[in-house]
């Protein structure tokens, strides 16, 4: 937790807030204020009332932090198991005793081995930039480790945003209550950025028409205003045929496409395969539905398309996120405020990953420990 300026609070007890934000790997950001007695001891957290985002309220997981900070059964000291697998029998020593017993079983394995048979498997979790990305990071690269990409769950998203649009350059989610049409694709902001959803309710007192495209029923989609539910994996197929509507009806940016993209023709190729009907077969949609839809979405503006690294978790996942990618584009969303893609803001902010783990530096070979 990145900690601010403190201030006192009046009362019986002696307490300070201490500012931060909150450390989960989670696109909503949340601001925290922390209440702190006099020992050091954080009694309350909450969301700040005056940040845009946050609003004075955290999700379920944040809102029971302190429970899991001081609950009795909390992990505080490292423990050795001395019974067999799933008998639950450890006993406790030092950190003196962990660290060498971890550093005499990694040095035997690079004996035999070699370092790069060791790989570390993490991810973002709560660790933040520093914990998750220098501090071991310089380790595993001084150790000789097997490199990590660290993109367990949504790389195959990610690449495929980058090779349509060249960034995750996600907007505030504020513009959302300026947009005339959103449409959510296979995400459920509800459950796992729920900081959206007052946006997404003003946007729909707005007049703003709120379509999820999921196979399940979520939280998201019980408040949209329709519902399309494809057969799993089958996305990429909806999303060209509605692309195909819009070439077919003359809904699409011919003059956009001209001036901001590379390989339209190509891809037009693609596109005039994937009439409606095959769609439908696909699917398991109806072939009006798929029509109505590709018309509502190319008409509405501004249209902001919602997605998120779930959709990229199946066979050819990454291709289907840059095919959906590709809907803003054919309608001519991309450019306009409150339009286009709404999927991450990670590349708003770019690291220099060398600074960072000192790759280049402490790599050694993988046969010794540097």
């Amino acid at each position: 937790m990145a900690l601010d300026t403190t201030a006192p609070v009046e009362g019986p007890r002696k307490l300070r807030v201490v500012y931060g934000s909150c450390p989960h790997d989670c696109p909503d950001c949340c601001a925290l204020e922390t209440q702190v007695d006099e020992n050091g001891r954080a009694v309350s957290v909450r969301g700040r009332a005056d940040h845009p985002i946050t609003r004075g309220w955290l999700c379920a997981k944040v809102n029971r932090y302190l429970e899991r900070v001081y609950h009795p059964e909390r992990l505080l000291y490292p423990l050795r198991r001395v019974g067999p697998k799933g008998s639950g029998k450890f006993e406790r020593i030092s950190w003196d005793e962990a660290i060498s017993e971890i550093t005499s079983r990694w040095k035997q394995i690079i004996a035999e081995h070699g370092a790069q048979s060791i790989l570390p498997y993490s991810y973002a979790g709560t660790l933040g930039t520093v914990q998750g990305g220098v501090t071991d990071e310089r380790l595993w690269n001084r150790l000789g480790a097997s490199g990590l990409e660290r993109a367990i769950c949504g790389h195959a998203a990610e690449e495929g945003v980058q090779l349509v649009v060249g960034g995750r350059l996600a907007p505030s989610p504020e513009v959302l209550v300026e947009s005339k049409l959103i449409l959510i694709w296979g995400s459920n902001p509800a459950s796992t950025a729920p900081h959206i959803m007052p946006f997404l309710r003003q946007a729909q007192k707005n007049g703003a028409q709120v379509i999820v495209i999921d196979p399940i029923r979520t939280l998201t989609a019980r408040s949209a205003d329709q519902h399309i539910q494809p057969y799993p994996g089958t996305d990429a197929a909806l999303a060209l045929a509605m692309m195909y509507v819009m070439v077919h009806e003359g809904l699409h940016d011919q003059q956009w496409l001209d001036a901001h993209t590379v390989g339209w023709e190509k891809f037009l190729e693609r596109i005039n395969e994937w009439t409606p009907a095959r769609a439908a077969r696909v699917t398991g949609l109806a072939e009006e539905l798929i029509v109505d839809l590709a018309r509502r979405y190319a008409t509405a503006k501004p249209a902001m398309l919602r997605l998120t690294d779930g959709i990229n978790r199946h066979t050819n996942g990454g291709q289907t996120v840059r095919t959906l990618t590709c809907l803003p584009a054919v309608a001519g969303h991309y450019g306009e405020r409150a339009g286009g893609l709404m999927y991450s803001t990670s590349d708003w902010l770019k690291w220099d990953k060398q600074a960072r783990g000192h790759a280049h530096e402490t790599s050694c070979p993988p046969s010794r420990v540097c």
